[in-house]
């Protein structure tokens, strides 16, 4: 089971006083470390775990405890059959909720960002980008970015793993991952996101995993 949530920042209040009751003091701490638009949204995501679990783990004792692993990947300290990943960009958070280790990428679609790929990107990926009409170019762009940066965070392994020493394949779909780095089977989606302004993608440690279901919460 993959099940993915999203909100909109702006539908939570860091300091509405009922939703700060709904999470631990270390993760309020935390939140509260950061300012302005970066304190919103990692509140916004923290809400929308808790949301999360709550719907497909009624059993699962609040507000959760959460820890960070060497590889800086979050996990709850009491549920580690229980797996997770949150992002946010812009106006969005986004939690993916699965009992395989999962992770989420969302992204923000702006125009001439492309020399991410030239710089972080495997060679092929960047020759592909490069054969594209120029139209065309932005959005592979973005496919392959979240695409990616979700691969990263299911892994565990954070910035050990460089963007460049494994290529996606995005010329037909389902995505195809090559990566001899990490052993494994992965499964990766690009689930249609209701704000064509941004990009959503998903990966799960499960061979032929099915394609998550995007719940939009307001």
């Amino acid at each position: 089971m993959t099940a993915v949530y999203a909100i909109p920042v702006s539908a939570v209040n860091p300091d509405d006083s009922a939703s700060r009751a709904r999470l631990s003091r270390g993760r309020l701490e935390q939140i509260d470390r950061r300012r302005g638009t970066a304190r919103s949204q990692g509140f916004a995501a923290s809400l929308l775990l808790e949301y999360a679990v709550a719907q497909h783990y009624p059993s699962i004792v609040h507000p959760l405890s959460i820890s960070i692993a060497e590889g800086g990947k979050p996990y709850l300290i009491n549920e580690p059959n229980v797996h997770f990943s949150l992002s946010h960009s812009a106006g969005w958070a986004v939690c993916a909720l699965s009992d395989h280790p999962v992770g989420v990428d969302i992204e923000r679609c702006e125009p001439g960002r492309r020399d991410v790929a030239s710089r972080f990107f495997h060679k092929d990926e960047v020759r592909y980008l490069n054969s594209l009409l120029p139209s065309m170019r932005d959005d592979a762009f973005y496919k392959l970015w979240t695409l990616k940066e979700s691969f990263v965070k299911s892994t565990g392994r954070g910035l050990d793993l460089p963007l460049r020493s494994f290529r996606i394949d995005i010329h037909r779909m389902p995505p195809r991952l090559e990566c001899d780095e990490v052993s494994g089977a992965y499964s990766l989606f690009l689930p249609e996101f209701t704000d064509r302004e941004y990009r959503l993608a998903v990966c799960i440690e499960q061979a032929d995993a099915l394609e998550p279901v995007l719940n939009i919460l307001d």
